[in-house]
């Protein structure tokens, strides 16, 4: 059965099962959040079958999924919904735990579809055709993974990994800077032993997604896709 977690300020506040369509709001609602950042009908989840779907209310502060304000969207299992203060996870076992997001395929970045193939990637971190490598293979170092991080205007932002450990989050002091409310200061870290990557959650209410499930830690492969929040990830250490 899906449910709601409730929570405010790390605390967990109660936890609320999806049998039906239900109304969150301050003074109307099967959930009453009592804050005045809370429009008195704030937004209501419709369940049709297994699919369930938010739908702001014309609130005044607006209602937020993964740290994207959103007027009507389909929940995903582990969807952060921020009303006002309050932070609501959306839990849903049922649905397929096969679920994965595919950088490179159909990906959607902010309601647009972005199409991205392996030889467009591949392009993007080769030469120039033409260029001369005068380095023998013997002696060419292994060259550092890299992390395509998607981004709005479709095309991925390349980033390589060359430090023992990556720090990702909100804080000005992260490798890897990532913003919003649900998003910890230091959310995830990689960690490199050898030749081995390991990355780990560390904080914040937005969870580790390693390809759709979510971990605390996961040594990563070659192609693993991961997302923290509304951004997500693809490790590479090769093409």
């Amino acid at each position: 059965m899906a449910k709601l977690i409730i929570t405010f300020k790390d605390k967990t506040l109660q936890e609320v099962e999806l049998t039906k369509t239900i109304t969150v709001g301050r003074e109307v609602g099967e959930i009453l959040i009592k804050n005045p950042s809370v429009s008195a009908r704030h937004m209501k989840i419709e369940k049709t079958g297994n699919t369930y779907t938010l739908s702001d209310l014309n609130s005044t502060n607006g209602t937020f999924i993964n740290d994207e304000r959103v007027t009507i969207r389909e929940l995903k299992s582990g969807d952060m919904i921020a009303v006002g203060r309050h932070i609501l996870r959306f839990e849903n076992p049922e649905e397929s735990k096969d679920e994965t997001f595919d950088l490179g395929f159909d990906q959607d970045v902010g309601g647009r579809t972005m199409m991205m193939d392996s030889s467009k990637l591949k392009a993007m971190t080769q030469p120039p055709s033409g260029s001369v490598d005068t380095t023998s293979k013997m002696d060419m170092r292994k060259e550092a993974p890299k992390l395509f991080m998607m981004q709005a205007s479709g095309t991925p932002k390349v980033i390589k990994i060359e430090k023992d450990s990556t720090l990702i989050g909100s804080s000005d002091t992260s490798d890897i800077q990532i913003k919003g409310i649900t998003v910890g200061k230091i959310a995830a870290v990689i960690s490199r032993t050898g030749d081995q990557y390991e990355i780990s959650y560390q904080s914040g209410f937005a969870k580790l997604r390693v390809n759709g499930k979510q971990e605390d830690r996961r040594i990563l492969a070659n192609g693993d896709k991961f997302s923290i929040s509304s951004y997500n990830f693809e490790f590479r250490t090769e093409l």
